[in-house]
């Protein structure tokens, strides 16, 4: 059974991108355009991983990640932070809310399959 990835991000070409790349690994992939939707997808799909983006629209990837990691239904899904930002602070935040790595964009495939690969085994 494939494993199933949720990508959390606002950009329709971002998600395009990450999805063929999930797809050509193979994933199954789902998404949501902002934090507040990746919450409740999540908790509606339960994915193996989600991919989260940080700045987003209605709620950001820190305050989806909050609510996901303080969710007994969700609270085991890894999250893997992606951002063009990549700022020291983020990073160290990105851990403190539970983010088990942290990928600058643009991202390569080689990048993406080794941490989904680690993170999932």
């Amino acid at each position: 059974m494939q494993q199933k990835i949720l990508v959390v991000d606002d950009s329709p070409m971002i998600r395009r991108i990450v999805g063929q790349i999930l797809r050509d690994c193979g994933y199954q992939y789902i998404f949501a355009e902002n934090g507040k939707r990746g919450y409740e997808t999540a908790k509606k799909e339960l994915p193996d991983l989600v991919i989260m983006d940080i700045e987003m629209p209605e709620m950001d990837g820190f305050e989806a990640t909050r609510l996901i990691k303080d969710d007994p239904d969700t609270a085991h899904i890894p999250i893997l932070f992606f951002t063009s930002m990549g700022r020291e602070e983020d990073i160290l935040r990105a851990e403190q809310v539970g983010g088990l790595g942290f990928m600058n964009k643009p991202i390569s495939k080689e990048d993406l399959e080794t941490s989904l690969q680690r993170i999932l085994a």
